[in-house]
């Protein structure tokens, strides 16, 4: 699908669409103006921006991404289904906004507005954004679908606001969650719903998001995870509580890197508590009306 024409430049095919890139320069420019945000990390964004190439390949690096999609949209349409019946609402999510930050490739975009809800997925990396946008001209059908290069902040400073507000697997990647989640829900309409998915910090964790799969397997670059940067369901809820915001449900995402395999499951079973969140987890909450 890529070829390399010079240094600096590079052209992008799909389904003979030739749309090209921006320069080395210009990419980095990019990537520092974003950075200036108060959560962004120049070095995350560097580091996703080189592998933006990979996102639509189911087995390169972001392959446990590609399994782990289906449980997530089933827990998120699951809530926005629980949210319309507390408000006696329609089963339609034509009428309702919402946001993916921190989208990547499109991956989770693509599959929410397939839900019928207007979507809008952003990141601070512009070369995510660009292969989005030339994967989404595969499927006709996504007109309820825009990208944007931007930051949550900045949208914050735009006023902008939606029914719906999706992160996955991008927490651990900035520089102040705290900051982060504030955005969020600053970004959140009244008694709207917002769904963060992330690692806990423990020796689970490690072993099966960071050993495991970045020097067992090799399946994920070394050091794309840094264990400092996972957070404790507890502290996420702590931290969307402090930010005018209640948890509503916590389920586990259970990844088998070796059959490459996720599944979602309760957060206790029985007496046996946060058994099933000791690695990767799934949050909503709802913003107070």
């Amino acid at each position: 699908m890529y070829r390399w024409l010079q240094k600096g430049s590079r052209v992008c095919y799909a389904r003979g669409l030739r749309v090209p890139y921006s320069t080395a320069n210009s990419v980095h420019s990019a990537i520092h103006k974003v950075a200036k945000c108060n959560s962004v990390s120049e070095s995350e964004v560097s580091k996703f921006a080189q592998l933006s190439d990979s996102w639509w390949d189911p087995h390169g690096p972001f392959k446990y991404l590609h399994t782990m999609n289906v449980p997530r949209i089933q827990f998120i349409r699951s809530r926005i289904l629980d949210l319309q019946r507390s408000l006696q609402s329609q089963g339609d999510l034509s009428n309702l906004r919402a946001i993916d930050v921190g989208c990547g490739g499109g991956l989770a975009s693509e599959s929410l507005a397939r839900l019928g809800m207007r979507v809008v997925g952003v990141d601070a990396a512009h070369e995510n954004i660009s292969m989005a946008r030339v994967h989404q001209l595969r499927d006709p059908m996504l007109t309820n679908l825009e990208y944007k290069h931007t930051t949550a902040e900045q949208l914050v400073a735009q006023h902008e606001q939606f029914d719906i507000v999706v992160s996955l697997e991008v927490i651990e990647h900035v520089t102040h969650a705290f900051e982060f989640i504030k955005s969020l829900v600053r970004l959140t309409r009244p008694g709207g719903l917002i769904v963060v998915s992330t690692m806990n910090r423990t020796l689970v964790s490690w072993l099966v998001d960071v050993i495991v799969p970045e020097y067992v397997m090799g399946s994920v670059p070394r050091g794309t995870h840094d264990v400092a940067k996972f957070v404790p369901p507890e502290k996420l809820s702590e931290m969307f509580g402090a930010c005018g915001a209640e948890t509503v449900d916590v389920q586990g995402l259970v990844l088998d890197p070796l059959r490459n395999v996720c599944t979602l499951v309760p957060r206790d079973f029985g007496l046996l508590r946060n058994v099933g969140v000791q690695a990767n987890y799934i949050l909503a909450a709802r913003k107070k009306a």
